[in-house]
């Protein structure tokens, strides 16, 4: 494993001020985001291994929920080889803390960036998804996912729109600079559901104020982490150049 310093993005200051008002809200969103039957968590489950796409997509985007698909679908099931299989060769080249633990405060960012692997391989790309699943627990079916955006401008943060540098970080997240502007087709946003362990449920309910059981029969009871992938088109085929995982927030 090797590490390097990480770098340093344009517009990464607001980024992480995102991240860190979501992770501050996290014990909160846990229990109060999603909707759900009263049934619990077997409801979840998908009907169809389409469901969990947006319905509302546009004809054109398409393609880039059907190219993300097999990716999230993977992370899901815990397939982590198949879904670094998927990844292109510029996602292994380098990943960084960060996409799979963001910083809790300002200052545990660049922390975070500077503890990096090069050249990726599956088996660290299987470590690292440890740091997911101990932050947000294990995955075990998809929720949703949805295009972003596919303005070549806010992907590659030059939009000059009044929140342009809004959608950039919404967009790409802390995405590197030096991924090809001109090869960056979309942006795409999804959830997981995920199962916590018996001790994180404790946690989650003392936190609530609650017994395990009230928690668990809660309609609203719905824990999950987002997923944020970039694809780009690499030899007529698009690939996932970039992602992150971030906790549940008020902007879900």
């Amino acid at each position: 494993m090797s590490k390097t310093r990480g770098d340093t993005n344009a517009g990464s200051g607001v980024w992480r001020l995102g991240i860190f008002a979501a992770a501050m809200l996290l014990p909160l969103l846990m229990t109060s985001c999603g909707k759900k039957d009263h049934e619990g968590e077997k409801k979840t489950v998908q009907k169809s291994e389409d469901d969990f796409l947006d319905k509302d997509a546009k004809p054109d985007e398409r393609k880039y929920l059907l190219a993300a698909k097999p990716f999230f679908i993977a992370v899901a099931n815990r397939k982590y080889a198949d879904a670094y299989a998927l990844l292109s060769r510029y996602a292994i080249t380098r990943m960084s803390l960060d996409q799979f633990k963001p910083a809790e405060q300002d200052s545990d960012s660049q922390q975070n960036q500077s503890y990096a692997f090069d050249n990726v391989t599956a088996e660290q790309f299987a470590y690292l998804m440890q740091y997911v699943e101990a932050a947000h627990g294990t995955p075990r079916a998809p929720k949703m996912l949805h295009v972003f955006s596919t303005d070549p401008d806010v992907l590659n943060r030059r939009s000059k729109e009044q929140f342009g540098g809004m959608d950039s970080m919404f967009a790409i997240g802390a995405m590197p600079d030096w991924i090809p502007a001109d090869i960056r087709r979309a942006s795409l946003r999804g959830q997981i559901h995920t199962e916590l362990s018996p001790q994180e449920l404790q946690n989650v309910a003392q936190r609530e104020g609650i017994s395990v059981e009230d928690l668990k029969k809660s309609a609203d009871f719905d824990p999950y982490f987002n997923l944020k992938i970039v694809l780009v088109e690499e030899g007529g085929h698009l690939k996932i150049a970039y992602f992150e995982f971030l906790p549940p927030s008020i902007w879900d």
